[in-house]
């Protein structure tokens, strides 16, 4: 998803939902020397702010790392059968 300077509450909630919903590794490598070890950690640690605060400016780019990492997950081939 390109990058917003505020989310709609149906973008964050379809995110989460993505994530609950799938089986995927649980680190990814996003590039420029960014690799995420916990996946599933850094997902339920930004999830309440990130549904309380998705309108917000200030956690949009928590929101958009989001996405970028499930979007690593999916062209790295990470994502295995869903629930």
């Amino acid at each position: 998803m390109e990058y917003k300077s505020a989310y709609t509450e149906a973008d964050v909630k379809e995110l989460y939902k993505w994530f609950d919903e799938q089986h995927y590794d649980n680190a990814v490598e996003l590039g420029h020397g960014i690799d995420v070890k916990d996946v599933k950690m850094l997902v339920d640690g930004s999830r309440s702010v990130a549904l309380a605060k998705y309108d917000n400016p200030t956690y949009s780019g928590q929101i958009h790392f989001l996405f970028m990492v499930r979007e690593a997950l999916i062209n790295q081939g990470k994502v295995k059968d869903s629930l």
